[in-house]
C-alpha cells in the first residue's frame, strides 16, 4: 500500500517538477527522431513561464530544419531572450536571434570554435557542441557562470555519453514510433536502456571494465570457461555499456550480473509516438502500454499532455 502511494504521486509529479532540484540536464534518444529537439523545446517553453534562464548546448548539431543525415523534416530550437548558448562558431550564422558573444572556447569542431553567447533577442537557433565527455564537463560550469540557472545538453542520435554522471545530474531518456513500427518492440528495447541507465553499485567487483563494455568483449567473456555465476562486471558508467538486449540475457543465463560505478539518475522517459517515415502510434495507446511495462520510471509524452492529462497510471 505506502508503495502504491509513492508511485502515484510520483507519477502525477509533472516533468518539470522532477527536474526542479537539478542543474545539469541531458536529454538522449533510442534514435533518430525520438523525440529529443521537441522534449527540448517544451522545457524551453516552461522554464520561460518561471523566468529561468537557461544555458543551452549540445553534442552533435541540432536545431537545423533538415536533418543533415536523414533529410527528414525536423522541429527548429526556439529560445528567449537571455538564454545562454554553447555553439559552433560557424552555426551562429543559421540563427536569427541578435546574440552577444560572452567567450571563445579551446574547443573544436567540423563547424569551427565552440563559442559561448547570450541571446539578446527571442529566435530559432542552432546547437553544435563539443563531442568529447571530458570537454563537455569543463564547458558546463562555464554556461552557469554567466548566469544560467539551469543547463540543458541535448544529445545527438542514439549516443549514450551525454548521460555520463561526469555531465549530467539528471537524465531524460527520449523514445518513440521511430525506432521500429512494432510498438511492443519499442518497448521492449526502451525497457532495456532504462535497465542499463538504472544500473547501481555494488559491493562486489569481479571484473571492472575502464572502457567500454561492448557485445563483442562480454560476448567472448560469456563464451569462455569463465564461472560468472554470481560474478558483477562493473562499468564505470551505464553510458559506457553498450550491449544489446540478447546479449545481456545471456549474462545473466550464466549467472552474472552487471553494476556501475558511478550511476546515472535517469529521471524520465518521453516518448514520441510520431515517426517521419511511418504511420507511428495511437498516442494514448503508447503512453498506455509503455507505463504498463515500465512502472518504476515515471513517462510522458509532452506534446500530447493536454490529451493524456486524465490517465491514470497503473
Amino acid at each position: 500500500m505506502i508503495f502504491t502511494a509513492i508511485l502515484y504521486v510520483v507519477i502525477n509529479m509533472s516533468l518539470i517538477d522532477l527536474l526542479a532540484q537539478h542543474k545539469t540536464i541531458s536529454l538522449i534518444g533510442m534514435t533518430k527522431n525520438a523525440g529529443k529537439t521537441t522534449v527540448l523545446n517544451y522545457l524551453i517553453e516552461e522554464y520561460a513561464k518561471n523566468s529561468i534562464r537557461l544555458g543551452l548546448t549540445s553534442i552533435g548539431r541540432d536545431g537545423e530544419d533538415v536533418d543533415v543525415v536523414t533529410f527528414t523534416p525536423k522541429p527548429k530550437i526556439f529560445v528567449q531572450a537571455g538564454t545562454i548558448l554553447a555553439t559552433a562558431e560557424g552555426l551562429l550564422k543559421f540563427c536569427d536571434i541578435s546574440a552577444k558573444t560572452l567567450s571563445e572556447t579551446e574547443f573544436s569542431t567540423p563547424l569551427g570554435q565552440v563559442v559561448i553567447v547570450r541571446a539578446m533577442s527571442a529566435g530559432f537557433v542552432q546547437l553544435g557542441g563539443p563531442s568529447m565527455v571530458a570537454q563537455m564537463a569543463q564547458l558546463l560550469p562555464l554556461l552557469q557562470g554567466f548566469g544560467a540557472d539551469k543547463v540543458i545538453v541535448d544529445g545527438a542520435i542514439s549516443r549514450k555519453s551525454p548521460a555520463s554522471p561526469q555531465i549530467a545530474d539528471a537524465v531524460v531518456l527520449c523514445t518513440g514510433a521511430a525506432l521500429s513500427q512494432n510498438i511492443n518492440e519499442v518497448i521492449i528495447q526502451t525497457r532495456h536502456v532504462a535497465n542499463i541507465l538504472l544500473l547501481q553499485t555494488s559491493p562486489c567487483s569481479h571484473f571492472h571494465i575502464n572502457g567500454a563494455l561492448t557485445d563483442r568483449f562480454l560476448l567472448k567473456l560469456i563464451t569462455s570457461s569463465e564461472n560468472l555465476r554470481d560474478k558483477v562486471i562493473v562499468a564505470n558508467d551505464a553510458s559506457k555499456i553498450l550491449i544489446s538486449k540478447e546479449t545481456h540475457e545471456k549474462l545473466r543465463t550464466k549467472g552474472g550480473s552487471l553494476a556501475v560505478k558511478h550511476p546515472i539518475n535517469l529521471v524520465a522517459i518521453c516518448i514520441n509516438p510520431t515517426s517521419p517515415k511511418e504511420a507511428g502510434f495511437d498516442a494514448k495507446q503508447f503512453l498506455q502500454q509503455m507505463r504498463t511495462a515500465i512502472t518504476d520510471i515515471p513517462i510522458f509524452d509532452v506534446k500530447n499532455i493536454d490529451s493524456i492529462d486524465s490517465f491514470v497510471h497503473p
